[in-house]
């Protein structure tokens, strides 16, 4: 599947579905708002199209404290062991906390709704799984001992 096919196969899903959103052609990323349900209360998502592929970026609305970092990454570390599809990822340098997801479209001649779908669901709920545990360290008020205990707790 070629990188245009999937363009406008995630557009036809995003237009069906009414979600506002902006599409960079010159760079090929559809940019969104997304609501969580947690203390993040919500993300901007990125999908970032190449050749054929194309990655789901969820970005949370803070950064961690250069002085909290270690225990954001001490989270980041115990969230992201044993996770099935995608993975947190957090930018040492500015602090920017986002999740991760990605699609291999080489060989498909379409994309299913439901694989595309998949790709943002994840996202979305390991942002709402872990945004309170990633609110509270990024600005100091808990470890990440507790807060990975919390997020992994509610899901039982």
């Amino acid at each position: 599947m070629e990188t245009e096919e999937m363009i406008d196969a995630v557009r036809d899903f995003l237009d069906a579905d009414d979600w506002h959103y902006e599409f960079d052609a010159e760079h090929g990323v559809i940019r969104a708002g997304v609501t969580l349900r947690c203390k993040l209360k919500n993300a901007r998502m990125f999908i970032r199209f190449r050749k054929s592929d194309y990655n789901v970026l969820m970005v949370a609305p803070i950064s961690a404290d250069p002085n909290n970092i270690v225990e954001v990454l001490r989270y980041t570390a115990q969230a992201n062991y044993g996770l099935a599809s995608g993975n947190f990822e957090v930018d040492v340098t500015d602090g920017e906390i986002r999740y991760k997801s990605y699609v291999d479209c080489d060989g498909l001649e379409t994309l299913p709704k439901e694989i595309f779908l998949d790709s943002i669901n994840v996202c979305w709920a390991m942002m709402e799984r872990y945004g309170n545990g990633y609110a509270a360290l990024a600005m100091g008020f808990s470890d990440a001992d507790t807060e990975i205990k919390k997020a992994e707790s509610d899901q039982e």
